[in-house]
C-alpha cells in the first residue's frame, strides 16, 4: 500500500512540475521525437473551452491545414503526436481554439526544436533530380542552363549562367515554385500547388459530446436559415429559422456518421458556406 502511494505521488509531483514548466495557452510546445514524429502538447486554463485543434504548414503564416481535432477540448493539459512529418523538411504548427460563446483564436506559429534540414532530395527512380544548386563555370567556360516546366518534355527557354543566377533568385523571392536540378546542367521548375485549407466554422460546429453546435448571437435582430447536405451535395435538411441565439442539433439528425456541408444564410445572403465532421460513436 505505501508502494502504490509513493507511485501515485511522484506521478503527481510529475506531472505538477510538467504544467508548470509549460506556459499556458495561447503558448504551446513542439518537440521534434525523431522519426518523422512531433509532439504538440499545452496547458488550457479556459473552462470553457468547446473546440481545439492542430494546424501544419509549411509556411510560417498560411496554408496551415488542420491535423488533428481534440475529443476532450477541455482538458488542462493535453497532447498530440504528428507522425506523418516530412523529414527534412520546415515543418510549422499552430492551434487554433474555440471558447464558449463562439470566440475563437490561433496561436503563433512553431517549429519543432531539433528540426535538421535535408539537403539534397532525389525525386524518381529513372531520373535523380535535387535541390542542390548547380555548379558555377569555371573561369573562362561559358555555361548554358535549359528551364523545363514540370518535365523534360516542356523546354521554357535557355539561359547563361548569370541570367539563370537572376531568373533563380526571382523564383525564390516572388513564388512558392521549387527548383530541380537535374543530372546535367537543366533546371526543372515544379510549380507550386496550393491546396485550399479547411478552417473550422465558428458558427456551427461539432462539441465533443458529438452534436451539433450553432451559435449565433445575434439571432434575435437578424433572420438566419440553415441548409445541411450530404458530403454530395443533396439536401438533408434545412432550418428555415433560427431563434435562439444557442442550438443543439442530435447526431441522430444526420443518419451517419462523416462529413456534413452546410450553408448559413444571414437575412437570405449567403454568410457562410462550409462543414463540420460527426464522428462515430463508440461503445
Amino acid at each position: 500500500m505505501k508502494q502504490n502511494s509513493f507511485v501515485i505521488t511522484l506521478l503527481f509531483l510529475l506531472t505538477t512540475a510538467t504544467v508548470d514548466a509549460q506556459d499556458t495557452l495561447p503558448n504551446f510546445t513542439v518537440r521534434d521525437v525523431g522519426k518523422g514524429k512531433a509532439q504538440v502538447s499545452w496547458v488550457n486554463k479556459f473552462d470553457k473551452m468547446v473546440q481545439l485543434t492542430v494546424q501544419r504548414s509549411f509556411d510560417s503564416t498560411k496554408y496551415f491545414r488542420t491535423i488533428f481535432s481534440s475529443q476532450s477540448p477541455w482538458l488542462p493539459q493535453n497532447g498530440f503526436i504528428d507522425n506523418a512529418v516530412p523529414v527534412g523538411y520546415k515543418v510549422y504548427y499552430r492551434i487554433q481554439y474555440v471558447l464558449e460563446g463562439g470566440a475563437y483564436f490561433f496561436t503563433k506559429s512553431k517549429s519543432p526544436t531539433g528540426f535538421q534540414a535535408v539537403k539534397v532530395t532525389q525525386v524518381g527512380p529513372d531520373e535523380p533530380e535535387s535541390t542542390k544548386p548547380l555548379l558555377p563555370p569555371k573561369p573562362g567556360e561559358k555555361k548554358n542552363i535549359k528551364i523545363y516546366r514540370r518535365t523534360k518534355d516542356s523546354l521554357v527557354t535557355e539561359l547563361d549562367y548569370n541570367e539563370y543566377k537572376h531568373f533563380r533568385d526571382s523564383v525564390s523571392r516572388n513564388t512558392k515554385d521549387t527548383l530541380y536540378y537535374t543530372v546535367g546542367d537543366e533546371v526543372i521548375i515544379k510549380p507550386f500547388v496550393f491546396r485550399p485549407v479547411w478552417k473550422a466554422s465558428s458558427f456551427v460546429f461539432t462539441n465533443d459530446k458529438g452534436y451539433v453546435r450553432i451559435i449565433l448571437p445575434l439571432a434575435k435582430q437578424r433572420n438566419y436559415r440553415i441548409v445541411f447536405f450530404e458530403e454530395g451535395g443533396s439536401e438533408i435538411f434545412q432550418i428555415k429559422r433560427v431563434k435562439e441565439t444557442e442550438l443543439l442539433l442530435d447526431k441522430t439528425n444526420f443518419i451517419h456518421a462523416g462529413w456534413f456541408f452546410f450553408e448559413l444564410y444571414e437575412d437570405e445572403k449567403l454568410k457562410e458556406k462550409n462543414k463540420f465532421y460527426l464522428w462515430k460513436d463508440t461503445q
